[in-house]
């Protein structure tokens, strides 16, 4: 049962023990959990930016009322609450449980005016255990009440983990300016794809000169800034260009660079467009692509700093692969290891596990992650296995015999995927849980435990 419900239940159990008749075969204990969740009004709420709508379900599955399109608005609350109130008087019910989802910020007034409800129990689910309740129960066609529905089911059925908001002010103010450097990380690459495409075709020598990241160096910016057409650059001499690389790079680029430059322009078509306009994009595309690091490096150092001292960022910093970015993403999402209850439980909160589904007596497993998760945090995970899949032999071998028995592109991922799973599952949980540092070789770690066994 969902946590948020324990101290409702606990009340209510204190008062109902020992007043309830006996029942043959049954145990009092798991009688009077029946009988708890008999009391119990759970309730979805789809929330949007404007409206609300609810949908409420007894224990037994059956629903008994619903409110569309109320106003996301403290009158709208008001008039949900007397509704829900209502139906707890009517049909004598003692704890309401309503769920919702973490779609960006519009659920957030209508959480905290829950939480002055006396009789009323918050849980949050992440939209994508939405989607899979939906697949569940066969719901193609999607609407404001079905998504009440399944979040009602959801929170009736308990099958979900649910999300824990924390009340750690330096974890939350972490956690946006993670979540924000990775935004800014999208839009930089969106925008030297643009460039780089733009480029592609004005001037092939540039990327075949430079190529990769390479293209993307201040030096390279800074000649594009002077000389962009082939035949600007033909026109500049060898020292030149040479010597305006060298201004902006250490030891990056040389005479070499430049010759090279120069010989693969003289065979390159003259496009006929405008200079002016095509030049000035390039400036911009430039400008933006600057100023945008620039506020992500901010972004990323503000972060980092409100979590840098925590003991599960100074035992993670130490790992391969863990810079500050990842860290960030990682510590500022999940918190710590208190929250769960083992290793798999972490990596299936950051829905780097296979989603299953029981019937009856039949467990269906599938075959792709459930991404139920942070996209956030799992993302850094998934990038911390690029990372662990070069240096850690234990993870050198699992990349390379998955990656064999898979299509090339879909294995690699596949293998980081499962790289991600085992390192959050089995090495990132246990230490945090247990404070142990990080080792490259399994041999290594096991002689740290025998040297430091668990204390009782």
């Amino acid at each position: 049962m969902y946590r948020e419900l324990d101290s409702f239940r606990q009340a209510l159990r204190k008062e109902l023990e020992g007043t309830l008749p006996p029942l043959a075969g049954v145990e009092p204990d798991k009688l009077l959990e029946t009988y708890l969740d008999q009391l119990t009004l759970y309730v979805g709420a789809d929330v949007a930016d404007a409206t609300l709508t609810v949908l409420a379900l007894n224990a037994s599955d059956e629903v008994l009322g619903s409110l569309v399109d109320q106003p996301n608005t403290p009158a709208g609350f008001k008039k949900i609450g007397d509704w829900l109130e209502s139906l707890r008087e009517q049909y004598h019910l003692r704890i309401i449980a309503v769920a919702c989802e973490t779609t960006g910020v519009f659920y957030w007034a209508w959480w905290d005016a829950l939480g002055q409800q006396p009789h009323v129990a918050r849980v949050l689910f992440n939209p994508r255990t939405t989607e899979h309740m939906a697949e569940v129960l066969s719901k193609r066609v999607r609407d404001d009440l079905v998504d009440a529905l399944l979040l009602a089911e959801q929170l009736r059925l308990g099958s979900t983990p649910e999300v824990i908001l924390p009340t750690d002010q330096d974890l939350l103010t972490a956690r946006m300016c993670s979540r924000a450097v990775r935004d800014l990380a999208r839009q930089i690459n969106r925008l030297k794809n643009q460039l780089r495409a733009l480029l592609r075709g004005l001037n092939p020598a540039l990327s075949q000169t430079f190529p990769g990241a390479q293209l993307h160096h201040p030096a390279v910016y800074a000649l594009l800034k002077q000389y962009l057409f082939p035949d600007d650059i033909v026109a500049a001499s060898v020292d030149t260009i040479e010597k305006l690389l060298a201004e902006h790079s250490r030891s990056a680029f040389g005479h070499d660079h430049a010759q090279r430059l120069i010989d693969t322009c003289r065979t390159c078509l003259i496009r006929p467009l405008g200079r002016a306009a095509v030049h000035l994009r390039v400036k911009q595309l430039i400008d933006e692509i600057t100023l945008t690091a620039l506020h992500k490096k901010t972004m990323l150092k503000t972060g980092y700093l409100l979590i840098k001292d925590r003991p599960e960022a100074q035992l993670l910093r130490a790992s391969t692969g863990a810079g500050p970015s990842n860290t960030l993403a990682l510590v500022s999402e999940l918190g710590g290891s208190e929250r769960f209850t083992d290793g798999a439980h972490m990596a299936s909160f950051l829905g780097l596990t296979t989603s299953k589904h029981a019937s009856g007596t039949s467990v269906l497993h599938f075959k792709h992650i459930t991404k139920q998760g942070s996209p956030n945090a799992r993302y850094a995970a998934v990038n911390m296995a690029g990372h662990l899949k070069r240096y850690v032999p234990k993870y050198q071998a699992m990349y390379k015999r998955i990656k064999a028995h898979k299509p090339p592109r879909k294995g690699h991922f596949v293998a980081l995927v499962a790289i991600a799973r085992d390192f959050v599952t089995n090495v990132l949980y246990d230490m945090w849980a247990n404070q142990r540092p990080f080792f490259l070789n399994v041999e290594d770690y096991r002689k740290y435990r025998q040297d430091h066994p668990k204390e009782p």
